[in-house]
């Protein structure tokens, strides 16, 4: 008999081993999925997310089972990413206005992208992920929450308000923000949200190959098998929307990336070190 995530909790909580296996294996792609869009980078996500893991695996017994026990992850990872001091990190910070200007000067004169399949795909769907992060982080850190929360994972107003700590009415208008903003961002730039736009997708893999980059170079976290059947799905769907309802259409079809595989030993990582009291 197959058990839900509650009882897999309940488990865990009195010393089952495998049932927390099962919770870790349960919650780690939405968590590493929260993190990598809230901090746009790989490298920055799985570190975060293995504190956050630690986080949750450490304080089980504070579960009250007062929500789902998913809400209360998130709940734990959202004050985790919103409170966590600012990194000391040399990516630039980034505002609409800058990311056009990024946009505007890579489409001009742009060379024709000669790569082919199924490295094609891979480096298409590449740039849409990094245009994607891009935009999200121009976002307010209190509005892209709730826009990841409500629109990527379905989070209802009234769970938001519990993972946030403010009220139904506040999650809705952040979410309606992120929402303004972004259509209004992918709507004047992105191509395949407005086709009379000048950025299409080829313009930036073309431009990457001619500075040297190549895809054996590149460390992607992409999954390379359905890279081009996965865009060639989501081009096919974008269409089937509004101009309006394509921009929020792409941040819910998000590419199909792989999770680090470091997330798989922090079970036997943290009993074996002694440092953390994992089981109560």
């Amino acid at each position: 008999m197959s058990l839900n995530l509650e009882q897999y909790v309940k488990l865990a909580k009195n010393g089952d081993q495998e049932a927390l296996d099962a919770i870790i294996c349960s919650i780690k792609e939405n968590i590493y999925g929260l993190a990598l869009r809230m901090l746009n980078h790989p490298e920055d996500a799985e570190d975060q997310t293995h504190e956050i893991l630690i986080k949750v695996i450490t304080h089980l017994s504070d579960f009250r089972e007062e929500s789902r026990f998913n809400t209360w992850v998130y709940q734990i990872a959202c004050n985790h990413l919103l409170t966590k001091r600012k990194y000391q990190s040399t990516h630039p910070e980034l505002t609409f206005d800058s990311l056009g200007e990024i946009i505007s000067t890579v489409t001009i004169d742009a060379p024709p992208l000669e790569v082919s399949d199924p490295e094609r795909g891979l480096l298409l769907e590449e740039v849409r992920l990094k245009c994607m992060q891009g935009a999200l982080t121009c976002l307010e850190k209190d509005v892209r929450v709730a826009f990841i929360l409500g629109e990527t994972y379905g989070v209802t107003s009234k769970e938001g308000a519990f993972i946030l700590g403010i009220t139904p009415e506040a999650f809705r208008t952040r979410l309606s923000r992120g929402r303004k903003s972004l259509q209004k961002f992918m709507t004047n730039n992105c191509g395949l949200v407005n086709k009379k736009n000048t950025c299409q997708c080829h313009q930036h893999a073309a431009r990457a190959i001619k500075q040297g980059k190549t895809v054996s170079e590149k460390d992607t976290i992409l999954i390379k098998e359905v890279a081009d059947t996965g865009r060639s799905a989501l081009l096919a769907h974008l269409d089937e929307f509004s101009e309006i309802d394509r921009a929020i259409e792409m941040f819910r079809q998000y590419p199909e990336y792989q999770s680090p595989d470091s997330f798989s030993h922090i079970i036997s990582g943290l009993i074996g070190s002694g440092r953390y009291n994992v089981f109560n």
